[in-house]
């Protein structure tokens, strides 16, 4: 395998700062320059989607409150009652509250808009303004006249009630240019129709409030039913889509319709013009690159350099630990990472120094510690070496009594400190604790009586060795040792689930306050200690250790442990 070549801190900074300051720069100008198109026709198009929407919107909202206001005045019982009668002297007998039906319904609206009501002779003719020339149907009835609105509503159904929009008429009325109209029948209580009530909306009303973002070249508002066209922002251009070349599929053209019309909203934007500044824009883009790749040079040497000589310091002084020198400290450089490493380095060094002193002091411990272990293996040997001694003798001279208890004292005592095996089966158990109760006997007698209680199916159950006699032994001792009277301790061991519960119960003097455990340690009741410390370490939190007892009544100790068997 091919080493790789080693390389410097100070190499690596300068390599990583550059990487870090610029791979985010070119991947943005890449990025950029590769999709500048669609990203301003995407902006472009958002921008001009929703300004649009909102002129359509507008001009939505203004048809509906006119087209309200023509129902307002169709349904009027005056003007109904007048155009029924179709007689031009009931109209001047009425005129003031024909005016003032209109001028209330038109509140506001006079200079935006004219309302005017003409009979379906023609002989019954009121607006608010100068009674329109074209809609005097006396005179003015040729079907050659394609744009007057009247005429488009008789080209419809009679029955038709709903309102009719055009924007076909762009005539002047008073030097205001009308951008769209809006016709409703008036019909008779037995259906006759019986005239028409026509509003005309400015262009000058309308056209202020259009292109308020200045996104669009031009804004044309389309009849898609008589295939005519205004624009809304050049109002004098008007007639069909030949006045418009943009309609006719340009890819910068965003339309829209207007709710509840036949109408539409087509509009061009300034986007050729924003692709040629973004041009431009691009080059200072390159241009700021190129300084900004130099002067991302300059200063990722000036700041590696300032990290990597704060870092060799930290360096050289490992080298010289490493030498054996325990006297290295290094200081601190200003950088808080660098002064953790510092410390943690001290740290350490004065620990590997602590360490060397406390093995050299372990050394010279064990070497004395085997020495006395090899003088003290002497004890157990003579102890029953002289067990044995007695044991003859007491055989010899025929004492029985003497013979059996150092038979079982020399059992207890090889339990004690045979060190082969940590378990025991609960059958040596019982036979370890059965020689300590004998030997008590002996002492005794028939004041103290105990029974033993387990089933032949546990007996090769492994527990840790020594539980049950230093549990016994405590209840001697401590429990029945001042009783009056009788004493009995009861040794139950059965199986409960999957666990093996043993229970020590006598009937001694109690107490009244159960111990803590963390007190027995340094108690009398050491055996007790002993006993949970050794099932905690062994079992963890899978034991139990229970202790009852009331004064003068006994006292009784549960142990319950996970279910083992013999192999």
């Amino acid at each position: 395998m091919r080493k790789r070549p080693l390389t410097t801190l100070s190499g690596r900074l300068i390599i990583y700062f550059l990487v870090v300051m610029l791979v985010p720069f070119l991947l943005f100008v890449s990025y950029t320059l590769m999709n500048y198109n669609r990203g301003i026709e995407n902006a472009t198009t958002a921008q001009a989607e929703s300004a649009l929407e909102a002129d359509a919107e507008m001009i939505a909202s203004e048809i509906q409150e006119y087209r309200h206001k023509a129902y307002t005045l169709s349904s009027s019982e005056i003007i109904t009652e007048v155009l029924e009668a179709n007689d031009p002297d009931i109209a001047a007998e009425k005129l003031n509250e024909i005016y003032e039906v209109m001028y209330v319904t038109m509140a506001g609206d006079t200079y935006k808009a004219s309302a005017s009501i003409v009979s379906i002779t023609g002989d019954v003719r009121i607006s608010t303004h100068n009674f329109p020339e074209a809609y005097d149907l006396r005179t003015h009835t040729n079907d050659w006249d394609s744009s007057n609105i009247i005429t488009i509503a008789m080209r419809k159904s009679e029955r038709e009630r709903a309102s009719i929009i055009s924007i076909e008429d762009h005539r002047f009325d008073a030097g205001r240019q009308v951008l769209f109209s809006i016709l409703r029948r008036t019909f008779s209580s037995d259906g006759t129709h019986t005239g028409y009530v026509i509003i005309d909306v400015m262009s000058d009303h309308i056209t202020p409030e259009i292109n308020d973002s200045n996104l669009f070249t031009d804004i044309v508002l389309i009849d898609k039913e008589t295939f005519s066209a205004i624009s809304l922002v050049h109002p004098q251009r008007h007639g069909d889509f030949s006045e418009f070349p943009f309609l006719q599929g340009s890819s910068d053209i965003y339309r829209t319709p207007v709710e509840g019309t036949s109408l539409e909203l087509a509009a061009t934007t300034l986007t050729p013009l924003l692709r040629e500044n973004f041009r431009n824009w691009t080059l200072v883009i390159a241009i700021s690159l190129v300084i900004g790749i130099v002067i991302s040079i300059i200063l990722s040497f000036i700041f590696s350099r300032s990290i990597s000589r704060r870092m060799s310091r930290i360096v050289e002084g490992m080298r010289r630990f490493q030498r054996g020198d325990f006297s290295i400290k290094l200081e601190k450089t200003g950088i808080r990472e660098f002064d953790e490493l510092s410390v943690t380095f001290n740290i350490m060094v004065h620990r590997i120094e602590l360490l060397l002193e406390r093995t050299r002091e372990e050394e010279m411990k064990s070497a004395e510690a085997e020495r006395k272990a090899l003088e003290s293996q002497m004890n157990p040997h003579f102890l029953f070496n002289t067990l044995n001694t007695i044991k003859a003798l007491a055989k010899m001279h025929g004492e029985k009594e003497i013979y059996m208890t150092t038979i079982r004292l020399g059992k207890l005592l090889r339990s004690s400190i045979d060190n082969r095996s940590d378990n025991a089966t609960i059958k040596e158990s019982i036979d370890l604790v059965e020689c300590y109760l004998l030997i008590q006997k002996l002492r005794f007698g028939e004041k103290l009586q105990y029974s033993i209680s387990c089933s032949d199916s546990l007996m090769d159950i492994e527990t840790p060795k020594l539980i049950l006699q230093p549990i016994v032994e405590n209840a001697v001792t401590h429990g029945l040792g001042e009783k009056i009277g009788p004493w009995k301790i009861d040794i139950r061991i059965r199986q409960d689930g999957d666990k093996l519960l043993m229970t020590v119960s006598d009937n001694g003097v109690g107490f009244s306050e159960i111990p803590d455990m963390a007190d027995l340690e340094h108690s009398q009741h050491t055996g007790l200690y002993n006993v949970y410390r050794r099932l905690e370490l062994r079992y963890g939190q899978r034991f139990s250790f229970t202790i009852r007892s009331k004064t003068g009544e006994g006292a009784s100790v549960a142990i319950s442990i996970p279910l083992g068997r013999k192999e």
